[in-house]
């Protein structure tokens, strides 16, 4: 047996680990990129639900200043409905707004993975 037939044999397997390499280092950075979206996706919702915390907070303070303003009690029905009916809005819309961002950021997030991985299985189907 001749001391150069050893690598010889194996050559073919060289482009196969080459290739694997490549899409391994080709996942790594759509894992890196989807990760960084999914921490920029994070950061704007958690901007969200800041604000809509301040807006929360924004009304309950109008509550009390409108009610500490009421001259007859009359009045505090008709501020407790007007709040009321502000509340029942502003919750759907908050309600709303996060599940729309959700969507939108686990698609964003899990599309880059998807696209790999089926390069991956195309390529090794090749």
């Amino acid at each position: 047996m001749n001391k150069y037939e050893g690598p010889r044999q194996f050559a073919s397997t060289r482009p196969v680990i080459e290739r694997g390499v490549s899409v391994a280092k080709e996942a790594t950075k759509v894992a890196e990129h989807s990760l960084s979206s999914s921490l920029a996706s994070m950061r704007e919702l958690n901007g969200k639900l800041i604000d809509m915390s301040h807006a929360n907070a924004d009304a309950v303070f109008d509550l009390a200043h409108e009610l500490a303003s009421a001259q007859a009690p009359s009045d505090l029905a008709a501020i407790w409905s007007s709040h009321a009916r502000r509340e029942r809005k502003m919750m759907t819309t908050q309600v709303r707004e996060p599940t729309l961002l959700e969507q939108k950021f686990a698609s964003r997030s899990t599309d880059p993975f998807k696209r790999t991985f089926n390069e991956i299985f195309r390529h090794a189907a090749e």
